[in-house]
């Protein structure tokens, strides 16, 4: 169910795991997100200046979904 650029964390990274699940559970599948939205219609969309980093920390992801829960997956 997740996007095919998902990296997964080793096996023993509890932390990393339960950041991955937190963001499932919000509705980040591991696609696209978008620093500005309104430019992903552009026909520049696939430009990475764009993309934003996903989360690697706890605190970060809960920041992200705040940030961007707009385009996450309902």
């Amino acid at each position: 169910m997740l996007n095919q650029k998902f990296q997964p964390p080793k096996k023993s990274d509890i932390k990393s795991w339960e950041v991955v699940k937190f963001l499932y559970e919000n509705g980040f599948t591991y696609q696209h997100v978008y620093k500005d939205i309104s430019k992903s219609l552009r026909v520049d969309a696939n430009s990475s200046e764009n993309y934003v980093d996903y989360p690697t920390t706890m605190r970060e992801a809960i920041e992200f979904v705040e940030t961007y829960k707009e385009q996450g997956r309902k």
